[in-house]
């Protein structure tokens, strides 16, 4: 697989209580007898002592960041990531605590937590439904959950809102016996183009997968290989799986796949997908020759059957 030099853009609640004041006896309270010219005795009610007041046990602060920026649109296959300073060890409140709604309506989905390889994170965990967004559409997140417990001694220190938009429903499938990829917008052909996929010895991963980052022009380096101008780039993994152009590969579009496990494409079709699509975008390898994409190997969340999504991955969310 190619492997890209440039990196991926990617509550304290105090409470106390003070003692009741003791009671004191009220005046005249006090017994006394007298016999001839004796003296009287009296007895005091013995003082009360004053309960001590329970210190609240300090937490340590979960701090949380979300990918994705407030005006932005993306795919409709873009999770929501939310990355974590310190490690949570039970979800159930945060994921109890989250409102999505799109276009207004509340939408059932759910958060899968997995490790993370985010600098300064120490727990990531991806938002979806159970199938992808709905095109045009608006997506809210409100994650009311600064004071909510993340574990015992943990709590999360800040609250959080999101407001989204989703483009056209661009859907890519690579066929890779027929080496053609087919490009759907909105349920519409866009077009059909020549491809080259990954050779035996650096196959292609099979799966849905989801594109991550956008780059006009990288270096990348594979086995043998070096080359720091490759243009239209639009990866695809973490281990550098792109779509790119592939000018020196032109002879092999749609004929074999000799590629370091990119999806090489002609420099024209290229830079016209590179304008079209957007980080989200689906592209779907049913039929590749890799092994199949894995959830911490990209945005490779629609590859985890909803059943199991709704788990929560590392922790339990319900």
């Amino acid at each position: 697989m190619l492997l890209a030099t440039a990196a991926l853009p990617v509550l304290l609640l105090a409470a106390a209580c003070t003692p009741a004041p003791s009671p004191s006896a009220p005046a005249g309270s006090a017994s006394s007898s007298a016999s001839g010219g004796g003296t009287a005795s009296s007895s005091a009610s013995a003082a009360v002592k004053p309960t001590p007041t329970k210190k609240p046990v300090p937490t340590k602060k979960v701090h949380v960041s979300l990918l994705e920026n407030d005006g932005a649109t993306y795919g409709v296959g873009m999770p929501i990531i939310a990355w974590f300073n310190r490690a949570p060890t039970n979800a159930k409140a945060f994921a109890a605590a989250t409102i999505v709604t799109v276009n207004g309506s509340k939408v059932s989905g759910g958060w899968y937590f997995e490790s993370t390889a985010h600098s300064g994170s120490a727990l990531e965990a991806h938002y979806r439904p159970a199938t992808y967004w709905p095109a045009h559409a608006k997506i809210e997140m409100n994650l009311p959950v600064q004071g909510l417990s993340a574990g015992p001694g943990l709590s999360f220190d800040n609250s959080l809102t999101l407001s989204i938009s989703t483009g056209a429903a661009n859907i890519l499938t690579v066929d890779a016996h027929a080496l053609k990829m087919t490009v759907k917008t909105d349920n519409k052909l866009y077009g059909t183009y020549a491809v080259s996929l990954g050779a035996n010895n650096t196959p292609t991963a099979r799966g849905t997968k989801v594109i991550m980052e956008k780059g006009a022009d990288i270096s990348m380096r594979g086995p043998g290989y070096y080359d720091a101008h490759v243009q239209w780039t639009q990866r695809l993994t973490y281990g550098g799986e792109y779509l790119h152009s592939a000018p020196w590969n032109i002879a092999n579009l749609g004929v074999r796949s000799t590629s370091n496990g990119c999806t090489n494409l002609s420099p024209a079709v290229a830079k016209k997908l590179f304008g079209f699509l957007k980080i989200g975008d689906v592209v779907n390898y049913p039929n590749a020759n890799g092994p199949a994409m894995q959830l911490g190997q990209g945005y490779g969340d629609w590859n985890v059957p909803w059943a199991s999504w709704l788990t929560g991955g590392a922790l339990k969310t319900s």
